[in-house]
């Protein structure tokens, strides 16, 4: 230290530490405050859980089967050696070889063969003819037109209980304008069988196609109404 500063620490001036700073003197009111927290939060943690149970989970333990399979011991097949491949004999002029391994010459006698052996069956082919084409409704380039209609009878079961809605057939028409086939694809299924009866007795002006009447398949709307 220099002199000048040395001329201030002298023993009159007191040196105390501060009281706020002073952590010796704040310890034990610190610890009382502390430990009342902590039993209050105690107290209160048990009133609010008196009690506690500890749930239990049953584990269950799967059995694991193992099955014993026996194989049946397998046996190699020994498969026979092939025949020998037979021997073809070869002309030759050597006097060497016997005469039994030799090929012998053979006269051939044209004249006793008979040259005229009948022609082989002709298998006839069945003819089959071509599907006849049949178009839907969006397709023609003449729509078929209906002529003829005949109204539906109302089912009595329908009509006593006061049931109404919409049938929606689908039905082919031929080239004559006949309905060839028909079929209920939605609707209530009590009116059916009457909607069916009725779109069977219809006659259509026959659709057209590059000029000339095709069959067609359309979808059309049968109504059941009750009328006062």
């Amino acid at each position: 230290m220099n002199k000048e500063s040395d001329q201030w620490i002298t023993p009159e001036i007191p040196r105390t530490k501060n009281p706020a700073c002073d952590l010796k003197r704040t310890y034990k009111s610190i610890f009382r405050i502390s430990m009342v927290i902590a039993f209050v939060l105690h107290v209160g943690v048990g009133m609010m859980f008196p009690t506690f149970t500890a749930g239990t989970r049953k584990i269950e333990r799967k059995t694991i089967i193992i099955e014993t399979v026996d194989i049946p011991e397998t046996q190699q097949i020994h498969r026979a050696p092939p025949p020998p491949r037979p021997s073809i004999p070869i002309a030759t002029e050597s006097e060497d070889i016997p005469d039994d391994v030799t090929i012998e010459t053979t006269d051939l006698d044209f004249d006793k063969v008979d040259l005229h052996v009948p022609p082989p069956p002709v298998e006839t082919a069945a003819i089959e003819e071509p599907e006849e084409e049949i178009l839907e409704y969006f397709m023609v380039e003449e729509k078929p037109v209906l002529i003829h209609r005949v109204a539906p009878v109302y089912p009595p079961v329908a009509l006593k209980a006061g049931i109404e809605g919409t049938v929606h057939l689908k039905i082919l028409v031929d080239k004559a304008g006949v309905v060839e086939q028909a079929l209920a694809v939605k609707g209530k299924e009590i009116f059916y069988k009457a909607a069916l009866q009725s779109v069977n007795q219809y006659r259509f002006k026959p659709a057209r196609q590059n000029d000339r009447p095709v069959k067609v398949y359309l979808v059309i709307p049968i109504r059941f109404r009750i009328t006062n």
